[in-house]
């Protein structure tokens, strides 16, 4: 199983871009193409159906090494045996967290300088920062950052840092440029045609920051 040292490329399941598609198929793809970490990311769906997904996902990510992170939900993610749970700044804090998930990974989302080193403090095992750029993926977006904001909090961070947040194949050289190396991206790979492509473009990127 990849380390959280090595994640360049944040994935996720289809969500509202499932399309009509098989989902199993949307992920298989983005690995295929490079992804190093799957969330299973399902905002709509009832948590039996979520729980069967969140089974099928499991199944391919330990076939093919990949982490497997669920959002939000810590009881469904020890169902689920992932290797861990992202959770937001509404979400359980992580010291309720710890004792439950013990050696699991604990990811968070985070919006300022602030909230990130209180995670990094608290002892959260990566940190999400964003939005980048302006995101449809949200009803509710925070506003968006500056990419010096994400620089600055790289430069004390102990722990893996990751970009968010209206990131795709038009605007990532921005982040890669500045030396950027890991980030979270969903639309614009789960909108596409051909889903293995496009994350393998996004993760060329990625590596050759």
């Amino acid at each position: 199983m990849r380390s959280l040292k090595e994640v360049r490329l944040y994935c996720f399941s289809p969500g509202n871009f499932l399309m009509g598609r098989d989902p199993i198929e949307m992920v298989a793809a983005q690995i295929k193409g490079g992804a190093d970490v799957v969330q299973l990311r399902e905002k709509d769906m009832p948590k039996r159906e979520k729980l069967g997904l969140g089974l099928a996902i499991r199944k391919v990510t330990t076939q093919e090494g990949v982490l497997f992170i669920v959002n939000d939900d810590i009881d469904l993610s020890l169902i689920l045996e992932a290797d861990g749970v992202h959770l937001g700044q509404d979400d359980i804090p992580i010291k309720y967290a710890r004792p439950l998930l013990k050696d699991k990974i604990i990811g968070i989302s985070t919006h300022s300088l602030d909230q990130a080193r209180e995670a990094i403090d608290s002892g959260a095992d990566y940190i999400g920062i964003g939005p980048v750029f302006k995101t449809e993926t949200k009803i509710r977006a925070d506003p968006v950052i500056e990419i010096d904001l994400i620089l600055k909090i790289k430069a004390f961070s102990s722990i893996p840092v990751i970009a968010i947040g209206g990131i795709g194949e038009k605007n990532i050289d921005l982040l890669v440029n500045r030396g950027i190396k890991r980030a979270a991206i969903i639309s614009d790979i789960l909108s596409s045609k051909d889903i293995e492509a496009k994350t393998r473009t996004l993760k060329e990127k990625l590596i050759g920051a």
